[in-house]
């Protein structure tokens, strides 16, 4: 039977305000209520009104009905249970990205159990990638300059109400039931605040998405040698090595090309920082997320295929300049404070060389 646990009254606009059913309790078999919605007559003391409002089952969604000021509930009472998808915000950034909008966008319609609301934002392409996105029933939201991966995603989720938050590159696609495995990864147990898939390349080679934070040692081995030498341990140990391909289990961070979240953990850390242009922005937010009690888990069961690589591609040099200066920034952010004014100008030194080999290394390949 349902019940309330818990009520509150917010704040509202002039003489409104928001009443807030805060606690369902379902009794046994709570897990089977994702995916419902359980009709409320809400009775509210002050205004002689019966408000008749919706609340989504199973996945921590107040309810916010509006009520005169001074107005408290009294009552609440169910009116049954119908069966409808769950809702998830879901936004892709786009830029110079026609090619590959069709399939992305053609696999978040494809998902079963879920309604996905989707947002393209687009950073200013020279491409048709926003009548593309309009073609297939996307929101548009057409920037007049490159604002960045990291902002262009808070961009588009800002304002959302669906309770789940998913964020996917242009050039990636979500297998069927992906986003209803991701969803499911969160109530396992935990406080889990962010959720990766299994992540492939178009021939299915598996991409290591899921990661450890580097440390000293790790970011220095890894950064040397982790293109001539892709088996060293400490390369083994940042791409999460410790876990098997096909093991759900908590990792530090996951690949931004794909990932889900409970709106309020992607509210509580305020998103993605926007500093970061392009890259590491995704590590950072799970670090971030752990500092306040959020797990990231790797969920094998969702599977996504990413081609990868566009944007390095087209401006490879701005590549490696945003990804060494986002690694720098995330660096002095994320090491103990006691050793940072040590370690931190070394790790700084060590990026900046092998960004200026990388680019000198990119720029001369470039005119062969």
């Amino acid at each position: 039977m349902l019940g309330v646990v818990g009520c509150l009254a917010a704040g509202g606009h002039d003489a409104e305000r928001a009443l807030l059913v805060k606690g369902l309790v379902l009794g046994p078999g709570v897990g089977g209520c994702r995916g419902h919605r359980t009709n409320l007559e809400l009775t509210v003391v002050g205004s002689g009104e019966v408000l008749v409002g919706v609340i989504v089952c199973g996945i921590r969604a107040p309810y916010r009905a509006r009520a005169p000021a001074g107005a408290r509930l009294v009552t609440v009472r169910t009116l049954g249970r119908v069966t409808v998808p769950v809702a998830v915000d879901c936004v892709v950034v786009s830029y110079n990205s026609a090619d590959d909008l069709p399939l992305c966008l053609r696999s978040l319609a494809d998902q079963t159990g879920v309604e996905v609301v989707v947002t393209v934002v687009d950073n200013c392409s020279s491409d048709d990638s926003v009548a593309v996105a309009q073609a297939h029933g996307a929101r548009v939201l057409a920037n007049t300059s490159n604002r960045g991966f990291a902002a262009a995603v808070n961009q588009g989720l800002r304002g959302g109400a669906s309770p789940w938050v998913l964020i996917l590159n242009p050039d990636a696609r979500l297998a069927p039931g992906g986003v209803r495995a991701l969803m499911d990864a969160t109530s396992r147990g935990g406080r889990v605040g962010c959720v990766g898939p299994r992540t492939t390349d178009v021939e299915g080679t598996v991409y290591p998405s899921a990661r450890a934070f580097p440390g000293v040692f790790t970011a220095l081995v890894h950064g040397l040698l982790g293109r001539v030498w892709p088996g060293n341990p400490a390369t083994r140990r940042y791409h999460a090595g410790h876990l098997a391909g096909d093991v759900t289990g908590e990792v530090d961070w996951v690949s931004g090309c794909c990932m889900l979240l409970p709106r309020a953990a992607w509210e509580q850390v305020g998103g993605f920082d926007e500093r970061y242009f392009m890259y590491v922005e995704d590590m950072d937010l799970c670090f971030r997320l752990r500092q306040v009690g959020w797990r990231t888990v790797f969920e094998p069961g969702a599977t996504v295929v990413h081609v990868g690589g566009r944007s390095s591609r087209r401006r490879p040099l701005r590549s490696i300049y945003h990804h060494h200066r986002g690694a720098i920034r995330f660096y002095w952010r994320s090491a103990a404070p006691w050793h940072r004014p040590v370690t931190g100008p070394l790790a700084t030194l060590v990026l900046v060389i092998r960004g200026v080999v990388l680019g000198v290394l990119t720029a001369v390949s470039s005119r062969r």
